[in-house]
């Protein structure tokens, strides 16, 4: 039986993974909306199931006939600059859903806007980026849509992930990046904790939640939290580096350094350091007894090492 998806922001990172377990089964109509399909790494012409739709979100009335008729949507989409794409078309997008049609709803959302008890925290809304009021505006206003009772939130942690065949998420590109720094930075340290979780694993927990019922409506994506002196650890043994000394970096360093090259924060960046430690109630693979072969530092870094 054909099951009809719309998919937003399958052009990044874990889209294009969740691309990879979809699109194997050929029952699965996907309508694809993305941006600039030239940035498409995974081959989908020759596939009479997959339907690209070049237009943005805030074009989403003009799609409405096919996102009412979908069976799922997966909401990937993000705007990193803009409040308005994040919030008001995405509200927009779920307004247009008939809970008796569509079936599931899976949103994509950030942990980095709820707290250790998994809750949204107000400072998200009061010191936040125009990413992040979005995102904790638009998860305030959910239970408020018809639609809510078919909605899964997901709240990834550090998303790691990418290859050739896949794009290189934000965090993955920074360890990349660093790699040749590490000679330095591997004498440093800062009391930072936080969950991390690999884009293929984000993948095929979505996969799992479209298949299967669940009472739980909201989950946080992570692994086990590591503190930052560990995982820095972790990536100097892997590239068989040795660490004699280490030098803790206070918040009276950092003032420091920002007095001498005179550079400010803004407000969330300030309520981050302030904070340090991101611990939530976090899910993994293992925890809907999927196997995962990236769970593991190492393992992440094995994966990165392939093709960087």
């Amino acid at each position: 039986m054909k099951k009809k998806f719309f998919i937003a922001g399958i052009g990044g990172c874990v889209g294009h993974y969740l691309f990879d377990f979809l699109s194997q089964n050929p029952d699965n109509e996907l309508h694809l909306l993305v941006r600039n399909p030239q940035k498409i790494k995974f081959n989908y012409k020759n596939l009479p199931n997959i339907h690209i739709i070049q237009d943005d979100l805030k074009n989403i009335s003009q799609h409405a006939a096919i996102v009412k008729q979908a069976d799922y949507i997966i909401l990937l989409a993000a705007d990193w600059s803009c409040h308005v794409g994040n919030y008001d078309y995405t509200l927009e997008l779920l307004n247009m859903l008939d809970p008796a049609q569509c079936k599931k709803v899976i949103y994509f959302s950030t942990a980095s806007i709820i707290g250790s008890d998994n809750q949204p925290i107000k400072e998200a809304d009061l010191y936040g980026t125009p990413y992040i009021q979005s995102k904790y505006q638009l998860i305030k206003e959910l239970p408020n849509l018809p639609i809510q009772p078919n909605i899964i939130t997901l709240f990834p942690t550090w998303v790691i992930g990418g290859d050739a065949n896949h794009p290189y998420s934000h965090a993955a590109e920074g360890l990349i990046n660093i790699k040749k720094w590490l000679w330095l930075l591997r004498f440093f340290t800062v009391d930072v904790t936080f969950h991390y979780i690999h884009a293929y694993d984000i993948a095929q927990i979505t996969k799992y939640l479209l298949e299967n019922e669940t009472k739980e409506k909201n989950f946080v994506l992570g692994n086990q939290a590591t503190s930052a002196g560990q995982f820095i650890s972790e990536v100097c043994k892997f590239n068989k580096l040795k660490i004699f000394f280490r030098i803790s970096i206070t918040q009276s360093l950092i003032n420091l350094l920002l007095f001498i090259t005179r550079k400010k924060l803004i407000p969330w960046d300030k309520f981050c350091l302030k904070k340090r430690h991101f611990i939530h109630q976090t899910v993994n693979a293992k925890s809907f007894g999927l196997t995962s072969q990236l769970e593991t530092i190492p393992q992440i870094l094995r994966d990165l090492s392939r093709d960087a």
